[in-house]
């Protein structure tokens, strides 16, 4: 096979749903990355088959170890390329030449660095060089300098710094690696949240974020969509397609570079320009995107969007048993500007009033309940069964420092027991924060595996919810409008 013109790009489904997957620079020494993208393929649940490449080896870790990418035998769907430069520009030929005896070859994902990030013109000529003949046939470049992928659904993993994950129906794309696998290995512990996809594009030299943005919102294994980006190409294209996926899924983005200086070192690290950041707020907001502007804050976004309800409202109610904390969590969500305090209805207040102690606060101030250190496990069930089901809420955030004396089983089983009361259809969003952080990390897991958010610091869980009811409220916008 010859290529006569130009093919058109294949898409990223080849990529994400591969059978075959060669690993060139494959090494047998462990504790080399070479060596760990081996490990890590091997370890998911992949049914297809994976090559190591390495003129040297005849196997590695237990599997048959081929000199190039020619002598490997049936179909060949992805290609990781973890060798210099150079040797990545050569490969590239090899490439092309299968893909034109045997059409096979979806992608390749460059690992390596050397490229244009840095700027120079040897980079950007090795970049171009290795570009061509690839994209001359349709095989999509992801990279280069980046981690690679990985689909917890199909099993493809490329990835050195990701083991096997919690799967479920958040995907990510980012610009830094090392800031994807970070979000990824904060959550694993307390199991925050599971994922579905993963992609870092790098230098995007042929795959970009509108693509993957794209991609992401038709695929049917994601739910949510976070974003870490220092730069886009195709501004008016990003926005399009953004716009068009957050009237279904919410996009929950980290933005860098917004000062002169942060500019600057987003040029060396992967070549994109960081651009005016007032732009990108518009746009952001014109596009539905959530733009976050903390760390903390974009990871428990994702979190929470990934278990949760969006709210019908913009009406939250503070449930608390530590005074100070509830008090911070209010002054944050009334800051944000986006959020009302709850209105209890005459009913649910009496109720409350009834069930708790005499020492409780009920709706004073409006929105606000503390049950005080008097509450126990079983008080929970019917406490929030009340609040949840009044018409004047639109969601909960619940704060504590559970006490020694309580008991972890107890307490999940009766706070499920009434967030479980309610059909799927009519729950509402909820958030928990254990202000004592990792010091509960068993019953902060047990929250998770049900599937209520659990957080430590109670200003960030305000801006989580603002971030919900401010998405929720774009998306009842556009419907309004027909848009």
């Amino acid at each position: 096979m010859r290529v006569t013109k130009q093919v058109t790009k294949g898409s990223l489904s080849g990529v994400f749903n591969a059978k075959s997957i060669a690993i060139v620079g494959a090494s047998p020494r462990p504790g080399k990355p070479g060596n760990q993208i081996v490990r890590n393929a091997k370890a998911m649940d992949f049914d297809g088959l994976i090559y190591p490449v390495n003129p040297t080896q005849s196997t590695i870790e237990g599997l048959k170890c081929y000199k190039n990418i020619l002598d490997i035998p049936g179909r060949l769907d992805l290609v990781v390329l973890i060798v210099g430069a150079d040797e990545c520009v050569r490969i590239a030929q090899d490439i092309a030449r299968r893909w034109d005896e045997k059409g096979d070859v979806a992608g390749i994902v460059v690992v390596s660095a050397g490229f244009g990030e840095g700027g120079s013109a040897d980079g950007l000529a090795k970049e171009k060089a290795m570009l061509e003949p690839l994209q001359a046939r349709g095989i999509r470049v992801i990279g280069p300098n980046c981690l690679g992928i990985a689909d917890q659904h199909s099993g493809v993993n490329t990835i050195f710094d990701l083991p096997p994950y919690l799967k479920s129906e958040v995907s990510v794309v980012s610009q830094s690696g090392a800031f994807a696998a970070s979000f990824l290995m904060w959550a694993k512990d307390l199991e925050l949240f599971g994922l579905s996809k993963f992609l870092t594009v790098g230098n995007m030299a042929d795959v970009d974020m509108d693509e993957v943005v794209e991609f992401f919102g038709e695929d049917k294994n994601t739910k949510v969509i976070a974003m870490y980006l220092e730069g886009i190409r195709q501004g008016r294209r990003f926005v399009e397609v953004a716009k068009k996926v957050s009237q279904t899924k919410p996009i929950v983005a980290f933005k860098s570079g917004r000062t002169d200086f942060g500019s600057g070192a987003v040029r060396s690290h992967t070549g994109a320009v960081a651009g005016n950041d007032k732009i990108y707020d518009g746009a952001f907001r014109q596009a539905g995107i959530i733009r976050t502007v903390a760390v903390a804050e974009f990871y428990y976004t994702i979190c929470a969007l990934g278990k949760q309800p969006l709210p019908r409202g913009k009406r939250i109610c503070v449930l608390t048993a530590i005074g100070g904390p509830g008090t911070i969590c209010i002054d944050a969500l009334l800051a944000t500007g986006v959020v009302e305090m709850a209105s209890l209805s005459d009913h649910a207040k009496n109720h409350l009033k009834e069930t708790l102690a005499r020492t409780a606060v009920v709706d004073e101030p409006q929105g606000y309940v503390d049950m005080t250190a008097s509450v126990t496990e079983e008080l929970h069930e019917e406490v929030i069964k009340t609040i949840l089901a009044d018409e004047g809420v639109d969601g909960l955030i619940y704060l504590i420092t559970p006490p020694a004396f309580f008991s972890n089983e107890k307490l999940v089983e009766h706070f499920l027991n009434a967030y479980n009361s309610f059909p799927k259809e009519k729950r509402k969003p909820l958030l928990s924060v254990f202000t004592f952080g990792s010091h509960v990390a068993e019953l902060r897991r047990l929250f998770e595996r049900g599937g209520i958010p659990t957080l430590e610091f109670p200003d960030v869980a305000a801006s989580v919810m603002a971030n919900m009811v401010w998405y929720s409220e774009w998306r009842k916008s556009r419907l309004n409008y027909g848009l």
